[in-house]
């Protein structure tokens, strides 16, 4: 917030496990906290595709709006933020 920043992409390197399992709500919290303050997110999450459950079904979700994505590849989740 310092740098009036509104946008933001993570690597799945720097999730927690405790993000990925829906049941601790980590995820959620964190994902509200960026919508409430305006920062558009992409997380960079090789091999996404792989990933099962509720996971996927949030990660489905999400990717319909505007405020969060998840993307295999840096390049592209730069170019949606970007060309927001």
């Amino acid at each position: 917030m310092e740098h009036h920043t509104s946008l933001l992409m993570l690597h799945a390197d720097a999730l927690s496990d405790d993000f990925r399992k829906l049941q601790t709500g980590l995820a959620g919290q964190v994902l509200q906290k960026f919508i409430n303050y305006r920062i558009k997110t992409a997380i960079v999450i090789p091999l996404a595709s792989t990933i099962k459950g509720k996971f996927k079904e949030l990660m489905a979700e999400s990717n319909k709006g505007n405020d969060f994505r998840v993307f295999d590849n840096r390049i592209d989740a730069e170019n949606w933020l970007i060309n927001l």
